[in-house]
């Protein structure tokens, strides 16, 4: 007695779609359950490699660092400072901070404004219209590059 086959060319073909490479097919739920089984895995065999290598005790110092390094980045934003990536430090913006507008003051004092600025240079820019002689024109260029 031999086992032929009685399926027809499309019964065939719908079987073989169930093993297709398509989106929730059979294929994609095995490898979904293969990835979750090898991330759980790899993360085992990972902290048991750590644990050998003595890793959990600097974990720990690191995890208290970390909280450390929070709670003072949190007291300093409640005094109004925050720091840089770069670790320099800068004001909050969080709240309208009156040292914001001190610091910006003595700034605008001793070195002027970014308005200041652009009205000495309109200034300069329409005078420079009624210079007579070169000489006129570099000082008047010299007035507007000192800062």
């Amino acid at each position: 007695m031999s086992n032929t086959s009685q399926l027809s060319l499309a019964n065939r073909k719908q079987l073989a779609d169930l093993l297709a490479n398509k989106y929730d097919s059979l294929r994609s739920k095995i490898k979904q359950k293969w990835e979750d089984k090898h991330d759980s895995l790899y993360e085992t065999y990972l902290r048991e490699h750590a644990e050998k290598k003595g890793v959990l005790p600097i974990l720990k110092q690191v995890d208290d660092a970390q909280r450390k390094w929070n709670q003072l980045t949190l007291e300093l934003k409640q005094l109004g400072f925050e720091l840089r990536d770069d670790g320099s430090l800068r004001l909050s913006h969080g709240d309208a901070d009156p040292i914001d507008k001190i610091i910006e003051a003595r700034i605008e004092k001793e070195i002027a404004s970014r308005r200041d600025i652009d009205a000495r240079f309109d200034s300069a820019h329409l005078a420079m219209m009624t210079v007579e002689t070169l000489q006129d024109a570099q000082k008047l260029l010299k007035s507007v590059q000192e800062v």
